[in-house]
């Protein structure tokens, strides 16, 4: 189905519809949008009808004035107009589909290769690897949750932050690159919860832990599996091969499809008779330096601090000075733990190992090592360039990067992808590094900075993690307005992730080790 002349509703402007019906009015559609959640302000509904001609409406609509709806995935089947839509046959798009459709004749992405990925875990980390990889050899935009980047030799510039990773967004990535002058040959999109089917090459980083959508009448995961069903022909799939839904339903697929070993799947979970193109082997222990690292050993001690674009680090002056200012100042990394060498195998063979940087919990990135290498030799890189991106990686901000915070060990886990099972594996790295360190007690930094930010942290969630785990830390620092509803013995409140930062700066001693773990855009 073209979207030409049509008469369609674009259903949630809270949620990227409203890149949407503005391009689809673009495209001479007759558009109305519908502020299904009542948040958007009325000043901006209005603008949308003056500049765009598209008419906004906070209640249902009736249904027989449209030939179709584009509504989110994540909508409440029972809202009005989708449930009439669908017992009466009418056609939904998703938020997913309609961007497919309004990109795959786009004649400014003709010659511009594109990568979706999505997951519930290692989305940002995959696409953050691969992109540097990637620009070692091509020039890259990068879209994830981080902010809009360009890539170019291994350094990145900021282009814009504060944009979601809802599939409405991409519209907005694209629009504010090429204004820019940036045309890339590759575009990197962070998604939520599915693919648009214009990808080149697609990648599912895990289906799990799964969690309910649309007011719980369905599973994340099948919504992810979008990717896949949306795939066109002649473009790759690079599937986790624990995930069995997904693999099951890329058996029909006119794509080519490839997997990864998930190092943090059983082995129990991967078929022998599916046995993945992709393993990552790990060995952990002091790792021996590659020759680039050997020869600038001598600088080691003040480079673990340098941020310097001409070192092309995977963090950059650019993107330090678009984070928003902490109080106390943002930590600076510190060396931690010996490093792990990593070996990456493709049908059996290995094809190269590579030695890691201190100073992260290189662990919690396996996914997105085994991924980001997978793809980017798919797509061309040289596998001295993959080894040297990992070698020099030393963990994205908020994703398991050990720093120091006025001169306590911080270990820092606040991102917008964190979640209760990430708070416990965070802890249990904490609690083994105070153990293996001889340290003294841990302070915590727990909650949301945002609700709206994935569903947010459930307090519910959070209670539970208190009840079970919170007498192995000294204090529990407690973020956001709904966390006031959870009850320990240990614990205070604060309103943000900076002043949570900064009472637990005060509370910790030398010896002590800070955890922050809480949701927020980063």
């Amino acid at each position: 189905m073209d979207l030409f002349r049509k008469k369609l509703a674009v259903l949630d402007l809270t949620h990227g519809g409203i890149p949407i019906a503005i391009k689809l009015a673009a495209l001479g559609n007759d558009v109305s949008g519908v502020d299904v959640y009542g948040t958007v302000d009325q000043v901006l509904l209005g603008e949308l009808e003056e500049k765009y001609g598209i008419r906004c409406s906070k209640t249902p609509l009736p249904l027989s004035e449209f030939d179709l709806l584009v509504a989110p995935v994540h909508l409440d089947p029972a809202y009005p107009m989708l449930s009439k839509a669908r017992s009466e046959g009418k056609t939904v798009l998703s938020h997913h589909e309609a961007i497919g459709k309004i990109l795959q004749d786009d004649p400014e992405l003709s010659d511009i290769r594109i990568v979706e990925i999505t997951g519930v875990k290692a989305k940002t980390s995959t696409a953050s690897l691969l992109a540097d990889m990637l620009s070692r050899r091509f020039e890259v935009v990068l879209h994830t949750s981080r902010g809009l980047e360009a890539w170019k030799e291994g350094v990145p510039f900021l282009i814009h932050r504060g944009l979601s990773i809802t599939p409405g967004s991409i519209l907005t990535a694209i629009e504010k690159s090429l204004k820019a002058g940036i045309r890339p040959e590759f575009f990197i999109f962070e998604i939520s919860i599915g693919g648009t089917g214009t990808a080149d090459l697609g990648i599912l980083t895990t289906l799990s832990p799964d969690y309910g959508i649309a007011n719980n009448t369905s599973l994340a995961s099948d919504a992810k599996l979008q990717l896949i069903l949306n795939a066109k022909p002649g473009s790759t799939l690079l599937l986790n091969a624990g995930a069995e839904k997904a693999l099951e339903t890329a058996k029909g697929s006119w794509a080519k499809v490839l997997t990864f070993k998930d190092p943090f799947y059983a082995e129990s979970h991967v078929k022998m008779s599916e046995v993945p193109d992709f393993v990552l082997e790990t060995e952990a222990g002091t790792a021996k330096l590659s020759a680039a690292q050997d020869s600038s050993a001598a600088q080691d001690s003040s480079a673990a601090q340098d941020s310097s674009a001409t070192q092309k680090s995977s963090i950059t002056p650019e993107l330090s000075a678009a984070r928003e200012p902490s109080t106390p100042s943002e930590p600076s990394t510190t060396p931690g733990a010996s490093g792990s060498t990593l070996y990456f195998l493709r049908r059996g063979d290995e094809l190269f190992s590579a030695a890691l940087r201190p100073g992260y919990n290189s662990s919690a990135y396996r996914t997105a090592f085994v991924a980001a290498s997978a793809a980017a030799l798919e797509l061309g890189v040289e596998q001295k360039a993959v080894v040297s991106v990992l070698e020099e990686f030393r963990g994205l901000s908020g994703r398991m990067q050990e720093k120091e915070l006025n001169g306590v060990a911080l270990v820092d886990n606040s991102n917008s992808g964190m979640d209760i099972l990430s708070a416990e594996k965070a802890l249990e790295y904490a609690l083994l590094k105070k153990k293996d360190e001889k340290k003294g007690s841990i302070i915590l930094v727990l909650g949301e900075e945002a609700s709206q930010v994935c569903e947010g942290l459930p307090p519910v969630s959070v209670q539970g993690f208190v009840d079970k785990f919170g007498a192995k830390c000294r204090h529990i620092i407690l973020v956001g307005e709904r966390m006031t509803a959870v009850a320990a013995k240990n614990a205070s409140y604060a309103g943000s992730l900076p002043e949570g930062l900064l009472k637990a700066s005060e509370l910790a001693g030398t010896e002590d080790i800070i955890l922050s773990s809480v949701k927020c855009f980063r």
